[in-house]
């Protein structure tokens, strides 16, 4: 519900973004990261191993020094360890299940009590292992008192029940966010999906009005109209499946349909196009450069007395692509009550494919309205 909040708020298509979610929710279940343990490190049982292959060193030496005995350091820690993993382990299947849901204070404070009594347990069998072993032991010394292997055992069984549910809470954390982008890249996906549909819809209606006003006096350029239009269907077609296409592909596209329009006025349409060979495979997406070049001459040819002259050049300037269209004319102001739709989905598509990585500015300079479009990076959601 958040993300169909945030896409109405950016003035994109609620009921689409809806229908997606809905998908969303009852296709087969994405591969996301696991709430437990085995997800967050690869695998439970490796990070288990480690860990207490870790303190069996650790310990052994530990021991060695406070003991001064090889073999009674060795057999303490052939025992205790051992015993130290089989409890963990059946920690871990006993909470498992449990923190599914969240983490809460019960659960804290259960995982807090069993480390104690692990702890004075671990404490025991070593009293036990060392009384049999060590029995002229100097009761004087550090190791010999129960409280500090006590004490010692239990943060050992603390330190690992905190760490093991502070994993999980940053693993329910991280799958949440992951949730979450996955559902706002599915509803901007099919904001997207909308977005071209229409600019596909408005080019083909206004191609085939004009193919239909010239078929009764000129049937051979109605003819040469059809078939620049089926050259754009097909590039459409061609790329039904991807969002992006080269620089080249999309100047083709224009090409047609700068054609169509030459073919329909004649000699009141004077069109260029100029493009750096060097920058003709940058990706750009379909058609984002359809609705600049139409209004170009839907406007231009409003507000021009004579001829329409109308360029397009493409250039890299620096790290960003630039491209510049002119037409002859007047800039005109749209009503807020109907805004332009080619303009504003652009406008839009530009945000969702190159969010703060973009700038579309429409001036008028002196006898002639100039459009540049400058784009950085690649774009999202290819």
């Amino acid at each position: 519900m958040s993300v169909v909040v945030v896409l109405e708020q950016q003035g994109s298509h609620p009921a689409t973004v809806r229908s997606t979610l809905a998908q969303v929710s009852t296709r087969e279940p994405v591969v996301l990261p696991n709430t437990s343990l085995e997800r967050t490190l690869g695998s439970f049982w490796r990070a288990q191993t480690a860990g207490w292959l870790f303190g069996a060193m650790f310990g052994f030496v530990c021991r060695i020094i406070a003991f001064e005995d090889l073999v009674f350091a060795l057999v303490l820690t052939a025992v205790l360890e051992p015993i130290g993993f089989s409890l963990t382990a059946l920690a871990h299947s006993f909470f498992r299940d449990r923190i599914r849901r969240g983490i809460t204070l019960m659960i804290v404070a259960v995982a807090l009590m069993l480390s104690v009594l692990a702890g004075l347990g671990q404490m025991l069998v070593a009293d036990a292992i060392k009384t049999a072993m060590l029995p002229q032991n100097d009761p004087g010394l550090v190791s010999s008192k129960l409280v500090i292997p006590a004490v010692y055992y239990t943060l050992v069984f603390m330190g690992w029940s905190l760490a093991y549910l502070w994993i999980n809470a940053e693993a329910d954390a991280r799958t949440a966010w992951f949730q979450r982008g996955h559902a706002r890249e599915a509803a901007l996906n099919a904001e997207l999906n909308q977005l071209r549909s229409q600019l596909d819809s408005h080019f083909l209606l206004n191609a085939l009005n004009v193919v239909a006003m010239e078929i009764p006096e000129s049937p051979d350029i109605a003819l040469e109209m059809t078939k620049r239009v089926a050259a754009y269907l097909r590039y459409s077609l061609a790329h039904h499946d991807q969002r992006l296409c080269s620089l080249a592909e999309e100047l083709e596209a224009v090409r047609n349909y700068l054609r169509i329009q030459e073919l329909r006025f004649e000699s009141r349409l004077d069109c260029k196009l100029d493009a750096d060979p060097n920058i003709e495979g940058t990706r750009v997406p379909h058609f984002i450069l359809q609705p600049l070049i139409e209004n170009a001459v839907k406007h231009g040819l409003a507000t021009t007395n004579g001829p329409l002259a109308i360029s397009v050049t493409a250039k890299r300037v620096g790290t960003q692509l630039a491209v510049e269209i002119c037409n002859s004319g007047r800039l005109r102001k749209h009503s807020r009550d109907r805004p332009a739709v080619g303009l504003a989905n652009t406008s839009r598509r530009l945000e969702l494919h190159y969010p703060d990585r973009h700038r579309l500015t429409i001036d008028q300079e002196e006898g002639k309205v100039v459009v540049k479009l400058t784009l950085r990076g690649s774009a999202c959601y290819a």
